[in-house]
């Protein structure tokens, strides 16, 4: 599918049928978009914003986890996913490396 000659209107279209879906398509810059239709399979960041907390206590249960039940979904993710929460947000993912290679 030709992406570069759709509008903006078309490629949200396809971006919202898309499986697995495409978190906030709606507000992804066209080149962005383009981007990610063009991949064959989402980066991981994207799977792992899809899931809801019932998928991550399941996630926790089955590795296992102590008081899972307490912890809000952010805290849950961070727990699940710790580096690859981290490469997400740019602007403190460096400061997060460099405490954590101190320990």
């Amino acid at each position: 599918m030709d992406y570069h000659n759709m509008s903006l209107a078309e490629l949200k279209q396809v971006a919202r049928d898309r499986t697995p879906k495409i978190k906030k398509y709606y507000i992804i810059p066209r080149a962005k978009l383009i981007e990610l239709l063009l991949m064959d399979k989402l980066p991981d960041s994207f799977i792992i914003e899809k899931k809801t907390i019932h998928e991550l206590r399941k996630e926790a249960q089955a590795k296992q986890l102590p008081n899972i039940w307490n912890l809000k979904r952010s805290e849950l993710m961070e727990l699940l996913y710790p580096t690859k929460m981290d490469l997400n947000d740019q602007h403190t993912g460096v400061l997060k490396k460099d405490v954590r290679q101190q320990d």
